[in-house]
């Protein structure tokens, strides 16, 4: 029997076998396409970012300019000089904690995951507050810069005070939010968003300075640790949106490394079957005839 692999047997091609989702378009290898999917831009706002942040932490460590000016700002009580938003200040600096932020943005995170049915914007949400907590914490202590109530700003003085908190939740969060809208939502109201969340987050920052909570200096920094993390949420999600298709860049460089993670490398790959079922993957093949008669040996024997 012969069957061309162009051939039709009253089958159409999606009828018989379901269709696997398709992998997205391998264009290039891991890093390069993640590097053109961010954009220049974005690339830029993370260099500046960084430079700006490098910036502050020197000038805390030799005193330069900002400090000058950190130890100015200090001096003005404003609970002195203005009584009256005394309660009001200590009231919305809760707004900065992670007690009022980790839940909005699990709720955001939580009605993108329940309308999109995937878990992807609550993991996203939840990991941003794990990092962010893992890298302040870390420069909170290693800086160790001594609070506004010694009125000495030096660093390394076993103080936990440096980058702010307060601040770099206030980016982080609204910087994933408007990345969930972003991204889930049809349509989405960006610039309301973006300009409600940097006016909470300027009131954020001017009540610490009210209220003596914080330098000028950990507030800056605070919000530039944000950006930077922000940053890198966003490029660790655009560097796993395939990998339940692909394998990501990093994985295939350590399977390179210790080649016994990869295991199904003496595997065969298989191809999927087209709705023809297997007619549609036979070549032509001859026909084949019955085989030629065996002789028959007995009568040599019998002589």
């Amino acid at each position: 029997m012969s069957a061309s692999p162009h051939g039709n047997d009253g089958h159409g091609p999606e009828t018989d076998v379901p269709q696997q989702p398709q992998a997205p378009e391998a264009v290039a290898p891991g890093r390069r396409r993640i590097r053109d999917q961010i954009g220049r831009r974005s690339r830029l706002i993370a260099v500046v970012l960084s430079v700006s942040l490098l910036y502050v932490i020197v000038d805390i460590f030799v005193h330069g300019p900002l400090t000058k000016l950190d130890v100015k700002i200090e001096a003005w009580d404003g609970q002195t000089a203005i009584p009256q938003l005394d309660s009001a200040a200590w009231a919305y600096d809760k707004m900065g904690q992670r007690s009022v932020l980790v839940p909005i943005l699990l709720v955001v995170a939580g009605v993108f995951a329940r309308r999109h049915r995937t878990w992807r914007p609550v993991v996203l949400a939840a990991m941003s507050f794990l990092v962010l907590n893992v890298v302040v914490g870390a420069m909170k202590i290693l800086i160790g810069r001594s609070e506004t109530e010694t009125g000495n700003p030096d660093v390394l003085n076993g103080g936990v005070i440096f980058p702010s908190g307060h601040s770099s939740n206030m980016v982080l969060t609204g910087g994933v939010i408007i990345y969930l809208f972003l991204r889930y939502a049809e349509n989405p109201p960006l610039r309301r968003i973006g300009a409600l969340w940097a006016t909470l987050t300027t009131l954020t920052i001017l009540t610490s300075l009210y209220i003596g909570s914080h330098w000028l200096t950990d507030l800056i920094g605070g919000a530039l640790v944000g950006g930077l993390l922000l940053q890198s949420v966003i490029l660790f999600d655009i560097a796993t949106a395939d990998v339940r298709y692909t394998r990501p860049w990093w994985w295939r460089r350590t399977v390179a490394l210790l080649p016994f993670l990869e295991t199904d490398r003496h595997g065969v790959d298989a191809v999927a079957v087209p709705g023809r079922r297997l007619r549609s993957v036979v070549e032509d093949v001859p026909e084949v005839g019955a085989a030629a008669a065996a002789p028959d040996l007995r009568t040599t024997h019998a002589e």
